[in-house]
């Protein structure tokens, strides 16, 4: 089958750390890590595996990390390579199991998560709990170290033809439901988690900085769960403030803006001998959905004393960041990743399939027109540079039409 590969080198690594930020073909170009050639079929180990045929994979931020050498080299060891990415994937059960629940022909989005169970070993804690994406034996077992698919040598994700997946990991799609809503159920669930964490207050004041894929998701996540608080965008793309206000935004503003908006929300400016202005009062609840060192600072400026910090923008590596603010403030910061079973409203429910509820009650909202460009595999290159040049090319979502060919697509966000 064909797919997009990723090729670990640590020559290619070392190389876009210190010149891609210069010259961007170093990642999506003949010397960058992806590469589109043939992989072998899937074939299900057990009774309880099946085959899936991807409609749509998402190109994730996480991904981009990985491919253009951002991300931490601490999460080095709970990966294997060469893999075949893609973690956000609404496919058809092409091949089932005796122990699958779904004939072929079932349309299901895909749990990334790879369990202790999946790894023929007895649950951990986490997997215990409900919560595979945090288990703690993700480098044992009979797979090779992963705690993703995608980022599991043996378990090719969804930038492919064809991929494996666990009876476990598969969530049946609403009849009615398009697959542009569907692949989206990944990060929207991941959005889901993080206000769980820690759910606001009625009437809180909640600032979501970056209108990516995960700030977006964050903001739909306040309005499916029903959360009646203020929510303030800091987006920097035009397309990206239009989305928010659709999604149900109470305010947009710039991150330059971000002063006047806590100002608004019931801080005070103070200036300091140097630096930045800070603050007394804030916000109540603040969600960096982009974990930059600019981002991180403006979340902790910005959260009134006793307020909370939810981490959803994967940081990584951060240097020179002043945690003056969490002692001095009592602030409260909380990371936050990935999906499992949720206590809601008295029952536990998976974050998969809370989150396709509340697509299916909610149709008016249009979370589908986060995904402004399609793919086909071999047209990778110009998906990875969309990716890398977001002003220029207007992208939020990406995704990758695994068993289709052709054109690529493009949609832009209505004006709102």
């Amino acid at each position: 089958m064909k797919a997009l590969v990723y090729r670990l080198s640590l020559p290619r690594v070392v190389l876009a750390k210190l010149l891609a930020h210069r010259w961007p073909w170093l990642v999506y170009g003949p010397a960058g890590a992806v590469v589109y050639t043939d992989w072998p079929d899937p074939v299900p180990p057990g009774e309880d595996w099946a085959v899936v045929a991807p409609r749509l994979a998402g190109l994730c931020g996480s991904d981009i990390g990985v491919i253009a050498a951002h991300t931490s080299p601490s999460a080095s060891p709970f990966s294997s390579f060469p893999a075949v990415l893609g973690h956000e994937v609404v496919g058809v059960i092409a091949q089932g199991g005796a122990r699958v629940p779904w004939p072929a022909g079932t349309r299901v989005v895909v749990d990334p998560s790879i369990s202790c169970t999946m790894r023929g070993l007895p649950p951990c804690p986490q997997c215990q709990r409900g919560f595979p994406y945090l288990c703690q034996r993700c480098t044992d077992g009979t797979l090779s170290p992963g705690f993703l698919v995608g980022f599991c040598r043996d378990l090719p994700g969804g930038w492919a033809q064809r991929m494996l997946a666990h009876a476990s990991q598969l969530h049946p799609v609403p009849d009615g439901m398009s697959d542009e809503r569907a692949v989206l159920v990944e990060p929207l669930a991941i959005a889901v988690h993080g206000v769980l964490r820690r759910p606001p207050a009625a009437g809180a004041r909640i600032l979501v900085i970056g209108a990516g894929t995960i700030g977006l998701s964050t903001v739909a996540a306040l309005r499916l769960l029903g959360y009646d608080a203020h929510v303030t965008v800091a987006a920097r793309h035009g397309m990206q403030a239009r989305l928010a206000r659709e999604l149900g935004a109470s305010r947009v503003v710039s991150p330059a803006d971000l002063g006047r908006a806590a100002a608004e929300a019931g801080a005070r400016a103070f200036r300091p001998l140097i630096g930045r202005a800070v603050y007394r009062g804030g916000f109540d609840l603040v969600y960096d959905c982009v974990g930059t060192r600019r981002s991180l600072d403006d979340a902790l400026r910005l959260a009134r004393e006793g307020g909370t910090v939810v981490l959803l923008g994967a940081a990584g590596e951060i240097p020179k960041i002043d945690w003056t603010f969490v002692w001095m403030r009592e602030l409260e910061v909380v990371g936050a990743v990935g999906y499992g079973l949720e206590r809601v409203g008295g029952r536990t429910v998976h974050t998969f399939d809370l989150v396709l509820e509340a697509l299916a009650a909610h149709p008016e909202l249009p979370v589908e027109r986060m995904v402004t460009h399609r793919f086909p595999l071999h047209r990778y290159r110009e998906a990875l540079q969309a990716a890398l040049d977001r002003r220029a090319s207007g992208a939020i979502k990406i995704v990758f039409t695994p068993n289709e060919g052709g054109a690529p697509t493009v949609s832009t966000p209505r004006d709102g």
